[in-house]
């Protein structure tokens, strides 16, 4: 019984390590993956761009209505703050060309930046299996939080979080200088 048992266990073992193991989302505190997709242009957007800068991460898809309601009010937030110490991309995952072109032409005045993942293998290195789902990174390249779903009343802690982060932020380049 104890052999069939460890046979059991090797083959389990193997047929995970051939198929692959789902990527599983980084820890708050640990580095973000860097990799974020291609924009409009076809560039790769590279997270490691906007070091210094608090970055939002959010994992959209064109059929999720509370992606469509948190979008704009990402936006607004983008416009109010500016680029200077805020960055947000928004990451579509594995929408359907026409469908993925229509929504971008709805945002084409967003602040914005629009990546995509056709692959979702992006979205997969972030453990995204549900949206939105927003990744707040500290200026240092760093998970800071993880937001999945999307409510009027979850916008004032993000909010706050980004205060946050950017007082955090402040208070570190201060203590560079003094020392």
């Amino acid at each position: 019984m104890r052999q069939w048992m460890l046979a059991a266990c090797l083959l389990l073992g193997t047929l995970t390590a051939i198929a692959g193991t789902p990527a599983s989302a980084p820890t708050i505190g640990a580095a973000a993956p860097v990799q974020l997709g291609k924009d409009g242009k076809n560039n790769v957007v590279d997270l490691s761009a906007y070091r210094g800068k608090v970055v939002i991460v959010t994992f959209w898809a064109s059929w999720c209505g509370y992606c469509l309601k948190e979008l704009p009010a990402l936006n607004a937030l983008q416009e109010q703050v500016g680029n200077q110490w805020l960055q947000t991309i928004a990451v579509n995952v594995q929408d359907e060309n026409a469908d993925y072109r229509a929504m971008t032409r709805q945002m084409r005045d967003y602040k914005l930046l629009l990546s995509r993942d056709r692959s979702g293998d992006i979205a997969a290195s972030y453990g995204v299996d549900s949206y939105p789902n927003l990744w707040m990174v500290d200026p240092q390249g760093n998970v800071a939080s993880h937001h999945v779903g999307y409510g009027e009343g979850s916008l004032q802690a993000i909010i706050d979080e980004i205060k946050r982060l950017l007082q955090a932020e402040l208070d570190r380049q201060q203590a560079a200088k003094a020392g």
